[in-house]
């Protein structure tokens, strides 16, 4: 069989903030990076600022010593009074851009959006990722092969000797039987690019808080006290990327793949984030605090009923629960049996013996109560 590449465009449009981290060493701080104005940051050009300081000892030994100044666990530097009365200048000066934020971060330290040289993109890594979770889920509800590993975990749970089960659940590998061992991955015929850059004008930043699902024992929502602020893509926001596949040699078992079908794969992935959608509003069903948050998913889920062939709804990023990263919708499920027996599965898996699980949520807040959840985007097939 000849192999032959078909290459798509793909829309991307936010339907809600996504955050996706640069990681740990990408972080904004307030006595070099950024000064905020009300509702906007200014962020620092921090070359320019290192330059009008480099070479002036005294200079260099006020903002040193201004940083190393605490009061209540606190710095009592301010970058912008340095700037003003050490430097002579105006914040104006040496400002880099301006992005829009939701609320005070206090001085907090600011987690970065992925980016090359400045410009925010969508990996193609974590769509890929993301696709991939969802064929999986799919494979093991819907399919006869998968109906076989549903079996294996099924036995291994109810066996009541823990340590057995235990074992014979780190033996089971349902993403492996699905997809094939690495180097015959079956995946390896789906190429997904990264997105083209996003305007940073799109950014926002914004505080990101775990937020608690009340339970028998907890009766009220509780919050992190202190959110974690992080630059996140706006709502809205649109972008594109390439989806190619290969025709495989021999038949994967995939319709999708074998038939290089973008519609097949979206009509998947919608069946999965369909049942994301409806748990999530079972569990929110009764959560004070919790009617925008819940009102968001309620549209989310007739969207998703209503998307076109060349649609789908997926999920990326932060802030996504542990179903969303894992087999766990399917485990979750009547296909598996009933709840005590998901719960045994989570209490041998996880070591999690409460319910809800997961207890909380990662949600955008705005006046301590939960807006938003994180990172669901939209993509639809472009005609080429």
């Amino acid at each position: 069989m000849r192999q032959t590449l078909a290459s798509h465009t793909i829309k991307l449009t936010t339907l809600s903030p996504l955050h996706i981290g640069a990681g740990d060493e990408y972080i904004l701080s307030p006595y070099s990076d950024y000064v905020q104005r009300g509702d906007s940051l200014i962020y620092i050009d921090t070359k320019k600022l290192q330059k009008s300081i480099q070479g002036d000892k005294a200079l260099v030994d006020a903002f040193v010593n201004g940083i190393r100044q605490f009061e209540n666990n606190r710095s009592t530097f301010v970058l912008e009074d340095f700037i003003s009365g050490q430097l002579g200048m105006e914040i104006d000066d040496f400002a880099a851009h301006v992005v829009k934020i939701e609320g005070d971060c206090k001085k907090a330290h600011i987690h970065r959006f992925i980016s090359t040289a400045g410009k925010p993109f969508i990996p193609g890594s974590s769509l890929k990722g993301a696709i991939r979770t969802a064929v999986l889920v799919d494979w093991l509800l819907n399919r006869k092969e998968g109906e076989l590993e549903m079996n294996k975990i099924r036995a291994a749970v109810n066996n009541n000797d823990t340590k057995k089960a235990k074992e014979a659940l780190e033996n089971i590998n349902p993403e492996q039987a699905c997809f094939g061992s690495i180097e015959y991955d079956v995946f390896r015929h789906l190429r997904i690019s990264d997105s083209v850059f996003i305007d940073a004008s799109n950014l926002m930043v914004g505080g990101m808080k775990r937020v608690t699902l009340p339970s028998e024992k907890k009766k009220k929502q509780q919050q992190s006290k202190i959110p974690q602020w992080s630059e996140v893509i706006c709502p809205s926001v649109e972008t594109t990327f390439s989806l190619s596949m290969i025709t495989p040699l021999e038949t994967t078992g995939f319709d999708f793949l074998d038939h290089q079908s973008v519609s097949q794969l979206f009509s998947i992935v919608n069946q999965v984030s369909g049942i994301s959608c409806r748990r999530e509003l079972a569990m929110l069903k009764s959560a004070q605090g919790f009617s925008v948050f819940a009102d968001f998913y309620k549209k989310l889920e007739k969207h998703v009923t209503s998307l076109k062939p060349n649609e789908a709804i997926i999920r990326l990023g932060g802030g996504k629960t542990w179903f969303d990263n894992s087999i766990g919708l399917s485990i979750d499920s009547n296909e598996f049996g009933p709840v005590k027996l998901f719960q045994k599965y989570l209490d041998l898996l996880l070591g999690i013996e409460s319910s809800p699980f997961p207890t909380t949520r990662s949600a955008i807040v705005k006046n301590d109560v939960p807006v938003y959840p994180l990172g669901w985007v939209k993509l639809t097939l472009l005609k080429n």
